[in-house]
């Protein structure tokens, strides 16, 4: 008998979906795990047609964080950083670099490192039911994939330190009202509204969104004046494009654009 897959992976249009697929264990991170979902990634992204990646989990859970289970085989001098490097920074650069959109749907609890994944996407979707959660002070551990940089840009350092230090469940009404999601809806819908999402994004101008997230990325850390710069060179290009040429057409026309992502 063939053992089920850890990572699923589907597309739909324009549109590809990676699922979490360890139910049985909260869709915790063990080396499998994390291979696969680096796997599906590398397939989106050699995949020209896809233009936008939804990250989810199956079951009550998106992903607890690594699975404790193998956490007597990273003892050492340098195993968890060696796994903080190899393993997880790839997955979340693959997210932060890429020039497709990423949307996690947060079905359930997130996690630990599984929690830095989730807001390492562009855009966030939050059942009502799932929680965000930082567990590293009942484990002696320090936050992983970038979490400290990420809550502090969201919560401002005392609420994020506090989130941190407490290692208690954010839930899904405090995430949106902190901006760590963009929307919550009911948990039957979740699915529904994350695929819809999706759909009305690879839509739009490829283009458009591939630099504007760029953009933004970079103007975390980057000036005024420098994103401005940044701003003209990119826009310089969009207008030289194809899309943006007939998507201007169309307007005259009232006909619906169609892209190309040229």
């Amino acid at each position: 008998m063939t053992e089920e897959a850890n990572v699923l992976y589907s597309t739909d249009g324009h549109v590809a979906t990676i699922r979490l697929n360890r139910a049985r264990a909260m869709n915790a991170l063990n080396a499998a795990t994390r291979a696969e979902i680096r796997a599906a990634q590398a397939k989106a992204e050699d995949d020209e047609n896809i233009r936008v990646v939804i990250l989810t989990g199956s079951g009550s859970s998106f992903t607890s964080g690594t699975d404790l289970k193998e956490l007597g085989e990273f003892r050492g001098k340098h195993g968890m950083f060696d796994i903080s490097v190899r393993d997880y920074k790839p997955i979340i650069d693959a997210i932060t670099k890429s020039d497709m959109i990423y949307i996690s749907a947060i079905n359930g609890v997130a996690g630990g490192v599984g929690l830095s994944i989730a807001l390492s996407c562009d855009l966030s979707l939050m059942a009502e039911s799932a929680t965000c959660f930082a567990p590293f002070s009942n484990i002696s551990l320090v936050p992983d994939g970038g979490l400290t940089w990420l809550l502090l840009q969201h919560m401002g350092s005392k609420r994020a330190f506090a989130a941190i230090a407490e290692a208690t469940h954010i839930s899904a009404t405090e995430c949106e009202d902190m901006g760590l999601v963009n929307r919550v809806v009911g948990d039957d819908a979740l699915e529904e509204e994350a695929a819809t999402w999706a759909a009305s994004l690879a839509e739009r101008a490829p283009l458009s969104l591939r630099y504007a997230k760029r953009i933004m990325r970079a103007a975390h850390t980057q000036s005024h004046e420098q994103i401005s710069l940044m701003e003209s060179e990119y826009q310089n290009m969009c207008a030289n494009s194809e899309d943006s040429m007939s998507a201007v057409m169309a307007f005259i026309s009232k006909q619906k654009p169609v892209f190309k992502g040229k």
